[in-house]
């Protein structure tokens, strides 16, 4: 790659060699290539299950809907309104799955089936702590949205190693332009990421397929600026070989001039084949293949790393599911055609059509207020008989059952927050968003699963990568050059002493009880809240054969309002019982989030002299007492 003070600066080389590829190196890419043509064919056919379209109209037609796209008018007098129903309900869904924890209990076993309850814990730390570097809220929302819009959604998971060119200036800029600066590329971060990957640019191998790990193979096809791909690509062997044009071509036999889309210039499709029944991996970009043929996967375990949710089956023998918008579409399309009809005729019963007998050309100006028209008889712009109607009661009833089954099929108007009859009640209202929620069991079922798979891959890809090595250090104690590892930190609760930190190292070496049971005291000290300590040997997690138990329960949020509620009501049934009030006020620091040491801490009390020399007096209780603290602490570890 020639290093250039700017990508805007890179000369575009007249004629780029195309690759030598070996007999064996041809054959393969020409079998890649039937499999790629093939799967985009069945895919992209008419469907009975889209309503006799094709998948990517089907899914242009989900957008639009979701969206409220609002067609231009075909004649002047149309209305174009569009009621936005759908786009109000997709989003009274999220509002409602958003306050769901549907965060994983990892769970290690051994050989005899028996729990390792630390090594659990810490892949969870490690795992939550992966989702917040990677910004997985709102990644999550936009996957949620996505299912629920699509139908079918399709997410990644990999091994996100990202470069950026680092500059620095020999001196201060001064505003002179003979300023220099030395330039190196530099990794930016390495860390796991999920990533949506719109259906369009999804293949499956066998459409018939509808669970995702039965595929024979499936490729992605992605397409960025050839600068981008530059530094992604950059250093392998055959980027050299990559054209930044190339015309769509179907012809499986050639070589060198194929792409399966067609992009604007200095742009590259990128295309991604995965086989994991002959575990291959390929890359394609612009039609140039750059990995040997039969490349191993190489992520480390021998699956797909893309996982596939569906909203509403529509048969075993099919891959894709349908979508909220795609099912309620027809009653909402005939609501919004009514509306519209209504708004028409509320316009009539105005100004309604009439009849002109003067004689004469009038415009319809002559009907707006204080306007003034010379010339016009009396009587001779009569209005139409019947056509001053407005909207009648029968059509406002059909506008309202129509409203009404669409409340049936997708969230009623107190599950969206909407002011309910007089008098009800807030249990009342409770109650009635905990019925339309049972309604949608499955489409939190939907979220669940999709939500598993994607901590199962996340699981894959932190014991493959999470605890390699990133650098070495030295160890001056003993001497020795010792592997630097990740070290996670997440805020959690301690039992038994509310929210705490829990730390996460890994190390080749150990440390006994005694010198974990000091540093978490010494730890626990400085921070001000309880401090937890879990380490590990990466190596020993790496090589061990362990089974892994993922299970994914939905709930409210610890910190949501509907679980401070549920609190408020399990308190008035446990208080009477007489229970465990410093497990009470546990869970009472935890709901509300607050730092259970601070919230329940014993009041001071002023020392007391104590009878004896002169000038010496008794230890102070608060340090005493702290000292009896740590013991306990030491005897419940």
């Amino acid at each position: 790659m020639i290093e250039t003070k700017s990508s805007l600066l890179e000369k575009e080389i007249d004629k780029i060699e195309p690759p030598n590829y070996s007999s064996e190196e041809e054959t393969y890419l020409k079998g890649l290539r039937k499999r790629m043509e093939i799967a985009k064919q069945n895919r992209d056919t008419n469907h009975d299950e889209f309503d006799g379209m094709s998948y990517v109209q089907y899914y242009h037609l989900n957008e639009r809907l979701a969206n409220t796209f609002i067609e231009p008018k075909r004649n002047k007098e149309d209305s174009n309104f569009q009621s936005g129903t759908i786009r109000t309900k997709l989003f009274t869904l999220l509002s409602s799955v958003v306050n769901l924890d549907l965060s994983g209990d990892i769970s290690a076993l051994d050989k005899n089936g028996l729990k390792i309850q630390s090594l659990g814990d810490a892949v969870e730390d490690v795992i939550l702590k992966t989702n917040e570097l990677d910004g997985d809220d709102e990644k999550k929302l936009l996957r949620q949205y996505e299912l629920l819009k699509q139908g079918s959604i399709f997410v990644e998971e990999i091994w996100d190693e990202r470069s950026k060119k680092e500059k620095k200036l020999d001196g201060k800029f001064t505003g002179k332009l003979n300023i220099k600066w030395d330039t190196k590329i530099k990794k930016a971060f390495a860390r796991p990421s999920r990533n949506i990957i719109p259906g369009i640019n999804v293949y499956l191998g066998d459409i018939t397929k509808y669970n995702i790990t039965d595929q024979p193979y499936i490729f992605t096809v992605d397409s960025m600026p050839y600068s981008e791909a530059e530094l992604i690509f950059g250093e392998w062997e055959r980027w050299k070989n990559v054209p930044k044009t190339v015309q769509h071509s179907n012809e499986l036999g050639s070589t060198d001039t194929w792409r399966l889309l067609d992009l604007q210039d200095d742009y590259v499709e990128i295309i991604r084949y995965q086989d994991k029944w002959n575990n291959e991996f390929a890359v394609l970009v612009n039609g140039i293949l750059l990995t040997p043929a039969g490349l191993p996967l190489p992520w480390g375990y021998e699956d797909y790393n893309i996982a596939q949710q569906n909203l509403e089956p529509i048969h075993t023998k099919f891959a894709y599911g349908k979508s909220l918008v795609f099912r309620v579409r027809n009653k909402v399309a005939i609501l919004d055609e009514m509306m519209r009809l209504a708004i028409l005729k509320t316009q009539k019963s105005f100004m309604p059509p009439r009849y002109n007998i003067s004689g004469r050309i009038v415009s319809n100006r002559v009907f707006m207020p204080a306007k003034i028209t010379h010339g016009i008889p009396p009587g001779s712009l009569p209005p139409i008989e019947g056509e001053n109607v407005g909207v009648t009661s029968a059509e406002l009833a059909m506008i309202t059952q129509l409203q009404q089954g669409i409340d049936i099929e997708t969230t009623s108007p107190a599950f969206q927050g909407q002011e309910g009859r007089t008098g009800t009640t807030a249990t009342e209202i409770i109650e009635m968003q905990r019925q339309s929620k049972q309604m949608l069991g499955l489409t939190i079922f939907a979220l669940t699963m999709l939500e598993w798979k994607l901590e199962w891959l996340r699981l894959q890809n932190i014991l493959k990568n999470w605890f390699n090595p990133q650098d070495t250090v030295v160890d001056e104690m003993r001497g020795e050059i010792q592997a630097k590892y990740r070290e996670t930190t997440v805020n959690r609760p301690i039992q038994g002493e509310g929210m705490g930190m829990r730390m996460v190292i890994p190390t080749e070496k150990i440390p006994s009880s005694e010198a974990i049971l000091q540093a978490e005291d010494i730890y626990s000290k400085e921070q001000g809240l309880p401090v937890r300590f879990i380490f590990l040997n990466p190596e020993e997690i790496k090589s061990s054969k362990l089974c892994w138990q993922i299970v994914v329960t939905p709930r409210e949020k610890k910190t949501s309002e509907t679980s401070k509620l549920m609190f408020r009501a399990f308190m008035q049934d446990v208080l009477p019982l007489g229970p465990n009030m410093d497990y009470i006020k546990e869970r009472v620091a935890n709901v509300w989030g607050e730092n259970h040491q601070k919230l329940f801490a014993p009041n001071p009390e002023p020392p007391m002299p104590e009878e004896g020399m002169e000038g010496e007096t008794a230890p102070s209780p608060r340090v005493s007492l702290l000292g009896g603290v740590n013991q306990e602490i030491r005897a419940s570890v």
